[in-house]
C-alpha cells in the first residue's frame, strides 16, 4: 500500500475522530518534522476509550487509531504520558 502523506491522513482522522484533533507534527515542534500531533491524545475517540492511554500497556492507542496509521503506512509513538505521536514508516 502506498503511504498517506501528513496532509491526507490528518484530513482522514479529523473527518472519522474530530475529537482526536490531529495536526502536523510541525505544530507540537515548531520546525518542519513530518508527522502527526494528536492535541486530542486525552480525549474520548468514543463513548468507551480514550485516544491515547499511556498506563495500559497492552493496548495505548485506540485501536480505530492504531489500524488507520498501520493501513496507511504510519506508525504511532507517546511522547510522553499525555501525547500521541505517528510518524510515517
Amino acid at each position: 500500500m502506498k503511504r498517506f502523506s501528513e496532509k491526507k491522513l490528518i484530513k482522514l482522522i479529523n473527518d472519522k475522530y474530530p475529537n482526536a484533533k490531529a495536526v502536523p507534527l510541525s505544530e507540537f515542534y515548531g520546525d518542519d518534522s513530518e508527522g502527526i500531533w494528536f492535541r486530542g491524545s486525552e480525549n474520548y475517540l468514543d463513548d468507551t476509550r480514550l485516544l491515547f492511554e499511556y498506563y495500559d500497556y497492552n493496548n495505548q492507542c485506540h485501536p480505530k487509531i492504531a489500524e488507520i496509521l498501520d493501513k496507511a503506512g504510519w506508525f504511532w509513538e507517546p511522547y510522553d504520558s499525555g501525547t500521541l505521536l505517528a510518524y510515517p514508516q
